[in-house]
């Protein structure tokens, strides 16, 4: 019955990128909440309230859901804003880079331009290693879930708060 009543409410109303998949805005909801538990390392900021760059690359519908959530929300006095990247994209200015689904080709690339950077690498597992990923998601019975990885955080100068890695489904402090 749930079922049927969602798809009549979608069916009268203009089609939207929010309603079309929960787990994107959990997914989202979730990048939000992981800004506010990374440390950056000092001089990343230009100034005290420099915005905190998200880059999405691979996840159109992830970003645009993203950027109408975080729209004049700010974590610890900055502002966040999302850049929509393609797989040739600067990534020169992000403080989080998020991945979605690429070839073995361009995530080997993104991973060797942002290894070793104070960049908040988040991807879908099964991406981790060759991304150097931080945090990676993914489905455990029908939930959304996420692992940390301390090792590359730490080789990029970030450091993640407790709650964060308490929250996490598997924190493992080598690779990930």
């Amino acid at each position: 019955m749930p079922l049927a009543f969602a798809a009549t409410v979608n069916a009268a109303q203009p089609p939207a990128v929010e309603s079309s998949d929960p787990a994107l805005r959990v997914k989202a909801a979730y990048l939000y909440k992981f800004a506010g538990y990374v440390e950056w390392p000092p001089g990343v900021f230009a100034t005290e309230d420099s915005p905190i760059v998200v880059g999405v690359i691979g996840d159109d519908d992830l970003e645009e859901i993203l950027s109408r959530m975080i729209v004049g929300k700010t974590l610890n006095g900055r502002p966040l804003v999302t850049r929509r990247l393609e797989a040739k994209s600067s990534l020169q200015g992000l403080h989080m880079l998020i991945v979605g689904a690429l070839d073995a080709p361009t995530l080997q690339a993104i991973g060797d331009a942002v290894r070793g950077k104070p960049v908040l690498v988040v991807s879908d597992a099964g991406q981790e290693r060759m991304l150097d990923s931080m945090i990676s998601f993914d489905l455990v019975d029908h939930h959304l879930r996420f692992n940390v990885a301390l090792k590359p955080a730490a080789t990029s100068g970030l450091k993640l708060r407790a709650l964060m890695l308490t929250a996490a489904r598997r924190v493992t402090q080598g690779d990930p």
